[in-house]
């Protein structure tokens, strides 16, 4: 994507675009520290971070030093976390040094569960006054910043087989606790092409770069594949979001003319709740869907009455990468 889409912008988070050159050097520089740190082939990492341009960077620059990835959900509660830290036998995680993040992945490190613990800084993407936990004095604990200082890209990166396991993605979706899908850099790829293939229609007859809402949680497979994956895939621009609010994302949507918004049934709720609904300027959108649980149907068509869109509803799993 980087060869073929260069300067154009990738994500834009804060206002702040990243276009795909900037945004793979990133990603080779974090891989490269993965590399010299020894978390390469064999190594299973675990990404315990909210939206922000820390996810992609962690997540390819991982894969790309041949690591296999392990996704914690900040929603889950911090036995299911620890089940999955135990079982998935990461014994590296990278985080945030944001207070809804940081303070519980120190209790992994104090139980024993990790050897160490990266910190991203969320002020390096600008201050906004998020709520920041202080880093602890522990050789364990290292900011992010200071763990890439340095490294340097090798010679050659390490051959990567289709076949081998790229994320460990927990679900729910069993009885008793989480079990982890073993997703393999084959799965995700063949994921983006069923993509490719439903959506090649649309594209061919719009031929146009689109701009993709992310509100949704990229630790998430539905978000993983049908926003960041598929997106950087053709060249669009990610609009991240740290999380849902109604009106940071009509702001994306009238303002910013965002076409593409994939959302779940309690975004679309807000949305469809707003009162003046039907005077906000959503012609913009030509694509918007709703996943991750059931729609109601009056909801749909509350939308569809008041914009005169479609609202889509679409059911996956976790195992299938979609």
């Amino acid at each position: 994507a980087a060869a073929a889409y260069g300067a154009r912008p990738a994500l834009e988070f804060r206002d702040r675009p990243i276009g795909y050159t900037e945004l793979e050097g990133m990603v080779e520089v974090a891989a490269a520290a993965f590399l010299r740190a020894g978390y390469g082939k064999g190594a299973t990492i675990a990404l315990f971070l909210g939206n922000s341009p820390d996810h992609p960077i962690n997540f390819f620059g991982a894969l790309k030093a041949g690591a296999r990835l392990v996704h914690l959900s900040p929603l889950d509660g911090e036995i299911a976390l620890s089940h999955k830290l135990s079982d998935s036998g990461a014994r590296v995680l990278v985080t945030s040094n944001l207070s809804a993040l940081l303070p519980t992945a120190l209790k992994f490190l104090a139980k024993g569960l990790l050897d160490k613990l990266i910190v991203c800084e969320d002020d390096s993407w600008g201050k906004v006054g998020t709520p920041q936990t202080a880093l602890p004095d522990d050789p364990r604990v290292i900011t992010f910043k200071a763990f890439v200082d340095g490294a340097v890209k090798p010679a050659q990166w390490p051959r990567i087989d289709v076949e081998d396991v790229a994320l460990l993605q927990y679900t729910g979706g069993t009885t008793g606790l989480p079990k982890g899908a073993m997703l393999s850099h084959s799965n995700l790829t063949s994921a983006v092409s069923i993509y490719d293939v439903w959506s090649a229609p649309g594209r061919a007859e719009r031929d146009a770069i689109e701009r993709v809402i992310c509100v949704l949680p990229l630790f998430h497979i539905y978000a993983l594949t049908v926003v960041l994956l598929s997106s950087l895939r053709h060249g669009n621009l990610i609009s991240l979001h740290q999380r849902f609010d109604v009106e940071a994302v009509m702001r994306d949507i009238e303002v910013k003319r965002a076409t593409a918004f994939p959302g779940v049934p309690t975004m679309w709720i807000a949305i469809a709740s707003l009162p003046d609904l039907d005077k906000r300027d959503l012609s913009s959108l030509v694509s918007c869907g709703s996943g991750g649980a059931p729609l109601p149907v009056e909801v749909a068509r509350i939308f569809e009455r008041k914009v005169g869109m479609k609202l889509k509803s679409g059911w996956c799993m976790t195992e299938t990468c979609s």
